[in-house]
């Protein structure tokens, strides 16, 4: 998809849950390395195909791929030679083709039976997930942005630059990229500035950020400030939290439609995606909860929002969610 594409649809998308919480529950996966959740590239690809087929069928609009966490270095460290990294590597993106292809099919075929062919879903999307440089370390930084005085802009630019040249044959199959769990205001610099150097790179991005409470990302930098960075980048086209707990989110939905629509961005998106549980604290949030935020969070962000969940959610709250937008007349969700 190209950012023009993006800007026609004009109405609320809705993206997965957690993938790698459900391979864990679900399908009773452990993970005990650095790869965390891309280490089924390879021990069970199978199993990711069917979380990201069962949140097509819950009424998910987009799935991200497995490879929040897909360093070259770090598949290296297992045992895999570079060649056999970067296949894998790319692997989670044919997985999510795949899945996404599977259902389109059951679904085109679904609606042959039925007599309203009106209201028609459109075809789900697949967005390429880039988790942050502390996903890599394996030392949960990615919820502080403390990655040591070592680190600098351009050693973030070069994280992200590799991560992205891995995937340039495949952009083809890509209708997003998706920078998610960003914690500190330097990888955000470093990222801007190489979406900046890509000038070619005509494909929406989002970017969401940790924080540590409504008004700070994780290493105590104002959101709002984030958020003027980002928006004067012409292929971030949402903006937004995840990985946070919920009563974050209200807030921060708010804070960033307002900041958006005041400099004059009001047709980029907010996005958000919280957790419906994690181990840092015991706020939990159910499929029926996140049906009633839902409809809060849509009418803050004026309907021009991404919304989907992040670790511990499920299908079930992805299919509330859908249930919550398809309470509002007028926006064409079935």
């Amino acid at each position: 998809m190209k950012i023009k594409d993006f800007y026609e649809i004009s109405k609320p998308l809705i993206l997965d849950g957690g993938l790698a919480t459900e391979l864990e529950i679900t399908c009773g996966k452990k993970f005990t390395t650095n790869l965390w959740s891309a280490s089924c590239l390879y021990q069970d690809p199978d199993a990711i195909r069917e979380v990201h087929l069962s949140y097509f069928r819950a009424g998910a609009d987009i799935a991200t791929t497995c490879s929040y966490q897909i360093p070259i270095d770090t598949f290296i460290k297992e045992g895999f030679t570079k060649q056999e990294a970067i296949e894998l590597i790319q692997k989670s993106v044919h997985l999510a083709v795949e899945a996404r292809d599977i259902f389109w099919k059951e679904y085109k075929e679904y609606k042959e039976y039925k007599e309203d062919q009106t209201q028609k879903r459109m075809k789900p999307m697949i967005a390429l997930s880039f988790g942050p440089f502390g996903g890599s370390l394996g030392d949960y930084s990615e919820y502080t942005g403390n990655y040591g005085n070592d680190i600098n802009l351009e050693k973030l630019k070069e994280f992200h630059k590799n991560n992205l040249n891995i995937f340039k044959p495949l952009l083809s199959l890509i209708d997003f990229i998706a920078f998610e769990t960003i914690p500190s205001y330097l990888e955000i610099e470093s990222i801007c500035s190489l979406l900046k150097e890509e000038d070619d790179l005509d494909i929406p991005c989002w970017v969401s950020f940790t924080c540590k409470n409504e008004d700070q990302i994780s290493d105590g930098k104002l959101l709002i400030d984030c958020i003027k960075l980002c928006s004067k980048i012409d292929c971030i086209v949402s903006i937004g939290i995840n990985c946070v707990i919920p009563k974050f989110i209200e807030k921060s939905v708010k804070n960033i439609r307002d900041e958006l629509d005041k400099n004059g961005y009001e047709k980029k998106y907010v996005i958000c995606y919280p957790n419906a549980g994690d181990y840092r604290c015991d706020d939990k949030i159910n499929p029926d909860e996140f049906e009633d935020y839902t409809k809060i969070w849509a009418e803050l962000a004026k309907f021009k929002i991404i919304i989907g969940g992040c670790c511990k959610t499920t299908p079930d709250h992805i299919r509330n969610i859908r249930n919550a937008l398809k309470s509002f007349p007028g926006l064409g969700i079935e």
